[in-house]
């Protein structure tokens, strides 16, 4: 009994230690802040693949831009692309973006979406282009690995998020910095050690949006 509350005190310091190192990293307030400090569990669109999909303010939107996506040619080549639709036009916007990595269909590994935007008028003409850049890495243990970016929008109603025929094929590499560590479910310590992720970038992906309105330009991110 007297070994058992020592594992059990070691156990809890570890976490609350863990917990306020995570605290104390400016990325990790960031994206707590912009995105929420848990892991994804939006539901997936029901919008059909040929459908623009319909978001309101402040609410999650999940989709898959996939084979059956349109297809058209954009200022930065041809692309499969969804395009996301607010209620109205707005002054200013921001946009939050959750690009997450899944199954590589055709090898080994995980690939991810590399996004631009296109904002479009009424005429769905492209009559702006929005790099999404920098994507910021968010991974943990046992969550869904995720990039993560935050983009002002200004004057948008309606627009398309799609990929570039340059950036298939390449990847996103970055390094884990510092250790990752965290209490799992059966109360046992995980760790790992700093490691290097690549994950190469796919014509299709699956991601999360959420809009807001803002007063002023340049807010929100």
């Amino acid at each position: 009994m007297y070994v058992r509350r020592i594992i059990a005190v070691v156990s809890l310091s570890g976490c609350l230690v863990t917990g306020a190192a995570f605290a104390a990293n400016p990325f990790v307030e960031w994206r707590d802040r912009l995105f929420g400090p848990k892991a994804d569990d939006t539901p997936m669109s029901r919008a059909e693949p040929y459908e623009a999909i319909e978001v309101d303010f402040d609410r999650p939107e999940r989709f898959r831009v996939d084979e059956a996506s349109l297809e058209r040619d954009f200022p930065q080549g041809k692309s499969r692309y969804r395009v996301i639709e607010l209620p109205r036009e707005v002054a200013h916007a921001t946009l939050r973006l959750r690009v997450r990595a899944v199954p590589n269909d055709r090898g080994r590994g995980n690939t991810v979406f590399k996004p631009v935007l296109y904002l479009l008028d009424d005429q769905d003409r492209v009559r702006e282009t929005r790099e999404v850049d920098p994507l910021y890495l968010d991974i943990r243990p046992f969550k869904p690995t995720r990039l993560l970016a935050c983009v002002p929008l200004e004057k948008v109603r309606r627009f398309a998020v799609a990929t570039t025929p340059e950036a298939v094929g390449k990847a996103f590499d970055a390094t884990a910095r510092g250790k990752l560590s965290a209490p799992s479910k059966g109360k046992f310590y995980y760790s790992t050690e700093p490691m290097r992720v690549k994950l190469p970038y796919a014509a299709t992906g699956e991601l999360v949006v959420e809009l807001s309105e803002q007063d002023e330009a340049g807010q929100g991110c």
